[in-house]
């Protein structure tokens, strides 16, 4: 069984491409040498990511990102046990996307903001997991190899 958890928060600071690239490397490399397999989005200064592994291994890393001065507000969308992890290929596979992509992947009407958009999946994790699948697609129309 596999632990997975989706969350959203707040960006410190704007993050250039470079910054991204820098934290994606990082996440990348200890995600990979802990068996944490996930995906990253920032859209409109605000992380979305899943997070899939062992659950205290997780639940480790979760502690870590809430204490990182780079993340405010940090928000728990889902959590839960699933019978697999989805995101096996990638030690963290990186989307970008705009808020109304974000919001269609999650079930939800194109023209939400997206403080709503985040509201919404945190009210109703079905629509969480709908992000996570749709974002699971993206990578996998994308032919996007192991990262």
């Amino acid at each position: 069984m596999t632990y997975q958890i989706i969350y959203s928060s707040a960006s410190a600071m704007p993050m250039q491409l470079d910054d991204l690239e820098e934290i994606l490397q990082h996440a990348r490399d200890k995600n990979a040498a802990k068996g944490i397999s996930g995906a990253l989005v920032y859209v409109d200064g605000v992380f979305l990511q899943i997070l899939e592994g062992d659950a205290r291994t997780v639940e480790e890393l979760m502690v870590r990102i809430a204490c990182d001065v780079r993340h405010e507000t940090v928000t728990v969308l889902k959590e839960e046990v699933v019978s697999a992890a989805t995101f096996t290929d990638w030690s963290m596979a990186y989307v970008s996307a705009t808020p109304a992509e974000v919001a269609r992947w999650a079930g939800l009407s194109g023209t939400m903001a997206l403080p709503e958009i985040l509201s919404d999946m945190r009210n109703s994790p079905f629509n969480a997991t709908r992000l996570a699948e749709s974002i699971f697609a993206v990578l996998t129309s994308k032919g996007q190899g192991s990262r």
